[in-house]
């Protein structure tokens, strides 16, 4: 399985279904552009904060785009890594959970909208939908791929399960459940900084 864009979602720390001032990381983003803060080529922000339930507020780049995401009622910051070449589906989940957790770390430390990010639960969602169709095989397949990586980074006490299953037109997409999930800094360091 070789996808060429991986989404990772860490929903807000308490409470994602809380209501969300955006408009702070519209300057914080610009500002990321600016000083080169993120990974990857940034190039521009983009406002959806009037989409119910939508992107809300998407920081894009050339490899990776970073945004604070409504979808479904659960605020959280949304990357998706994309082009991803001849990687595996284990690197590129290495790759995107990087990007991912030095995110969620550099936003919690500018301290725009007072947000926390929690490491579990969290969203993995594979956007291939020719090379990862959302069913049976290709879950089994994409576990048997990506577990490695996600125990090596959330340890043994781990569940992983298949969200969006009764509905092949939705992504593949996989939550993982680490009730005694460690910390950002923590787990980035265990994916190998």
């Amino acid at each position: 399985m070789k996808p060429q864009r991986i989404s990772c979602k860490f929903f807000l720390h308490p409470d994602p279904t809380a209501p969300l001032e955006l408009s702070p990381f519209i300057g914080m983003f610009h500002r990321f552009i600016q000083e080169k803060s993120l990974d990857g080529l940034l190039l521009d922000v983009a406002d959806y904060a009037h989409v119910p339930n939508g992107p809300g507020i998407l920081l894009v780049g050339h490899d990776v785009d970073y945004g604070i995401d409504l979808a479904e009622g659960r605020a959280g910051l949304l990357i998706t890594r994309k082009r991803y070449g001849k990687l595996d589906a284990a690197d590129a989940l290495r790759a995107a959970l990087g990007s991912a957790l030095r995110a969620a770390l550099i936003i919690e430390r500018e301290g725009a909208g007072g947000v926390r990010f929690a490491t579990s639960p969290l969203s993995i969602q594979l956007l291939d939908r020719l090379a990862c169709p959302n069913d049976d095989a290709h879950y089994e397949q994409a576990l048997a791929e990506l577990s490695p990586v996600l125990s090596s980074v959330y340890g043994e006490k781990h569940e992983i399960a298949r969200a969006h299953a009764e509905d092949p037109r939705k992504p593949l997409t996989l939550r993982v459940d680490a009730p005694d999930a460690a910390s950002a800094e923590q787990l980035l360091d265990r994916l190998g900084g």
